[in-house]
């Protein structure tokens, strides 16, 4: 998909499957769906029409849906080899975010499978930035991939996670938004308390990575939230 300079030229690639393509390798857990962000404002038509046209072929036609701000490519397809299995790819682009805190930058990504071989430049988030809007995923949704990814990319040693905060307020601020720390931990308790929050990872992680939710919380807890303004929690 890359590969079509018009896509390569006016999207940028982040989420889950960003971080582990592009920054975190190898991956320590399974992310295909593809989410994107339209670089420029401007009309969205011949850019889904060279999404289409690079996926199309292989996957069919997608059922197409659109939601505030965003347009989603839903394709269904079956997979090949003796065993043959549903597999399902989302495609997202979110048509409102037209900015980035720390600048984007250009990774290249390179594929080498008996169905396909080829190497595209991808342009892409900052590695702290991507993390900022893992922190908001974290605040505003009930998965527990977004705390799994933001302590795996801790470990790397290389994550400034003033910079994390930086970018997360940042993304808040454009929604008209602000939260505070005790808001933040009190959110964060309430989803360690239900249980839809933690199998939502368990059958995505590597069989190769150890990792524990107490770890995670206490990662957060320790190094993420005491940079937001405000009192700690007093739950």
């Amino acid at each position: 998909m890359f590969g079509v300079p018009e896509v390569a030229a006016r999207l940028a690639f982040r989420g889950g499957t960003a971080l582990y393509k592009l920054h975190l390798r190898p991956a320590a857990r399974y992310s295909e769906d593809l989410d994107l962000v339209q670089i420029d404002a401007g009309a969205i038509g011949d850019l889904l029409d060279a999404i289409r046209g690079a996926l199309d072929p292989w996957l069919g036609a997608p059922r197409r849906s659109t939601k505030e701000g965003r347009v989603v490519l839903s394709y269904r397809a079956m997979s090949e080899g003796p065993l043959a299995m549903p597999l399902r790819l989302k495609v997202e682009i979110n048509s409102r975010e037209h900015f980035s805190v720390f600048g984007l930058e250009e990774r290249t990504f390179a594929v080498r499978s008996r169905w396909f071989a080829g190497s595209a430049s991808v342009k892409t988030y900052r590695l702290d930035e991507l993390l900022g809007t893992k922190l908001r995923a974290l605040y505003q949704r009930k998965k527990g991939r977004d705390l799994f990814d933001l302590f795996v990319a801790s470990q790397l040693g290389t994550v400034d996670p003033s910079r994390v905060v930086e970018s997360f307020q940042c993304y808040l601020e454009h929604e008209g938004r602000r939260v505070s720390r005790a808001e933040l931990e009190r959110n964060l308790s309430g989803k360690l308390a239900d249980a839809s929050f933690l199998a939502d990872i368990a059958p995505l992680v590597a069989p190769r990575i150890a990792w524990s939710v107490e770890d995670a919380a206490d990662y957060v807890r320790r190094e993420i939230f005491p940079r937001i303004p405000g009192e700690p929690w007093r739950g």
